[in-house]
C-alpha cells in the first residue's frame, strides 16, 4: 500500500465512554511523510506523567479538533492505518469523527503476515525488536512516529481491511487456565477489566488461547450470552449466541479484531 494516513489515538481506558485525549496522524506517500497533524489540549499546571491521555483534556466532542481531523482526511483521500485499528476505529466511530466512509487497515495484522515468527506483535514489542526504543511511549505523536519507522523497515506486502476475513484454520478446544495459573507465567494486565466475554463460532485461533488472553487482560469468561455479558467475540458460522447478543445490544467483534485489540500477551 503506497499511500496511507497513519493514526494513533490515546484514551484512558478500553471503555468507549472514557473519551479521546490525543490524536496524531502522519500522511505517508511511498513511505515518505508529506503531512502531519497533532491534536491534544494540555491541562494547565498538570505535573504528572503524560501517558495514555493523562494530562490532556477530553477532546472527544471538541468541534475545532474534529474539524481539523476531517480537513486532513478531505485533503488526502487515503486509507487510515493504525496498529490496533479495530480499537481506534471504534472510538472514532463512536464520537462521529468521520463524516465520510473511509477504509481502515491494521498494521499489526499486516506485519504479522510479513513477519510470521515473532512471539508478539504489540507496538512495544516491535519497537524493542527493531531497536527503535525500549517500548511504546503511549503518547500519540511519538507512537505514530515509531509506527512509521516500523512500516518503513518491514514494508508489509499484504493488507486486509478491518473486518475482512483471512482464511481460517479450524482448531480443537481445551479448557482455559485460571488467572491465578496464568499470572505465574505471563504478564497480567487490566485492559479488559470489567468485561465479561463470550466466544462463539469457528476460528483459526484456538478457543482456549483466546479465552486465556482475555483472562490475563482482566476479563471474565462467559460460556453463554447472559444479562451480565458485555462482549461477544465471533468467528465463522456463529449461531444463536450472535442472535442473542444482537437482541441485547452487546458489543460484537470478530476474532481477528479481538486478537489485534489485545496483542501484548500472546499465549504460546
Amino acid at each position: 500500500m503506497d499511500n496511507m494516513i497513519l493514526i494513533d489515538i490515546e484514551t484512558q481506558s478500553f471503555n468507549l465512554e472514557s473519551g479521546i485525549y490525543e490524536v496524531a496522524c502522519l500522511v505517508v506517500e511511498n513511505y515518505n511523510i508529506v503531512d502531519s497533524l497533532y491534536l491534544g489540549i494540555s491541562i494547565e499546571n498538570y505535573t504528572g506523567v503524560k501517558k495514555y491521555g493523562y494530562g490532556f483534556h477530553n477532546i472527544s466532542k471538541t468541534k475545532s479538533e474534529i474539524n481539523k481531523f476531517r480537513n486532513l482526511l478531505t485533503n488526502y483521500d487515503y486509507p487510515l492505518v493504525a496498529h490496533n485499528c479495530p480499537f481506534d476505529k471504534k472510538f472514532l466511530d463512536f464520537y462521529e469523527w468521520l463524516d465520510v466512509e473511509r477504509d481502515f487497515y491494521c498494521s499489526m495484522r499486516a506485519i504479522r503476515l510479513k513477519e510470521k515468527s515473532m512471539r508478539s506483535y504489540s507496538l512495544g514489542s516491535l519497537i524493542s525488536h527493531y531497536n527503535l526504543g525500549a517500548e511504546a511511549d503511549h503518547e500519540a505523536f511519538q507512537d505514530v512516529s515509531k509506527l512509521y519507522q516500523l512500516l518503513d523497515i518491514i514494508r508489509p506486502d499484504t493488507w486486509y481491511k478491518v473486518g475482512q476475513q483471512i482464511q481460517k484454520q479450524y482448531s480443537s478446544k481445551k479448557t482455559p487456565r485460571t488467572r491465578e495459573e496464568l499470572e505465574n507465567q505471563y504478564t497480567v494486565s487490566y485492559t479488559l477489566a470489567g468485561e465479561i466475554i463470550c466466544f462463539t463460532g469457528k476460528s483459526r485461533f484456538i478457543r482456549s488461547d483466546m479465552q486465556e488472553i482475555a483472562i490475563i487482560n482482566g476479563a471474565k469468561i462467559s460460556n453463554n450470552i447472559q444479562s451480565s455479558t458485555t462482549m461477544l467475540v465471533v468467528g465463522e458460522d456463529a449461531g444463536s449466541k450472535l442472535d442473542k447478543a444482537q437482541e441485547k445490544e452487546i458489543i460484537i467483534i470478530s476474532d481477528d479484531e479481538f486478537m489485534e485489540m489485545v496483542g501484548d500477551n500472546i499465549i504460546s
